[in-house]
């Protein structure tokens, strides 16, 4: 499916609108503005692009992207939708936590969920960009992948079968994992992780140095 091209529309740096990613009032709102701003520009410079290159990936304004990326303004769903398309990423790890908190604990209600374009249902257990580590929690339902077409990126995965069973393709190999399986392999290489059978399947993810 392909993202609609944001418009200056989309930006304001005083009020969300009416499609724009829910966040907190006042000085939270501010702090959850500065993070995505500043996700942005690392994901961004970690795949060596320039803003000029992201505004030709995006279609937005090098003001535009410059404005998001100082946290100097709220970005609607649509533009970091667009974002985080040309980045490689789930629009979720715009959001996530990246840093040490106080707690080293996060809550469960507290951690993003997402439903990737495969049906795959996706909760961000943790996200470390200083480590460069994502954690997921994955849930498949029956004849559902992590993404529509196999993928390849920078980094390694590591995943763990926690329930049922599911399907590696890598490459041009298939291979099958069952509960108590490890997956591990570069995600350099094309990959798909599906779960072909009539049955749920749940997963521990993890991504190594894919930011």
């Amino acid at each position: 499916m392909q993202a609609s091209t944001p418009t200056s529309a989309d930006v304001t740096a005083t009020s969300a609108g009416p499609d724009a990613a829910p966040a907190p009032d006042g000085d939270d709102l501010d702090a959850v503005v500065a993070g995505i701003g500043e996700r942005i520009r690392a994901l961004r410079q970690k795949n060596e692009l320039t803003l000029q290159d992201l505004a030709e990936r995006t279609s937005l304004s090098l003001s535009m992207l410059s404005t998001v990326e100082r946290g100097r303004a709220t970005a609607s769903l649509g533009t970091l939708h667009a974002i985080a398309r040309a980045l490689g990423v789930q629009i979720t790890t715009l959001f996530a936590q990246s840093g040490a908190d106080d707690s080293p604990i996060v809550e469960f209600r507290d951690q993003i969920r997402d439903v990737t374009d495969g049906g795959l249902h996706r909760r961000t257990a943790a996200y470390r960009a200083d480590l460069g580590i994502e954690v997921y929690v994955d849930d498949f339902d029956p004849h559902t992948s992590h993404a529509r077409t196999p993928s390849q990126h920078p980094g390694d995965e590591i995943g763990v079968v926690l329930e049922g069973e599911l399907e590696l393709q890598l490459g041009g190999e298939i291979f099958s994992a069952a509960a108590g399986d490890v997956a591990q392999f570069s995600a350099r290489r094309a990959h798909l992780v599906s779960n072909v059978s009539d049955r749920p399947a749940r997963a521990v993810w993890i991504n190594l140095r894919r930011l």
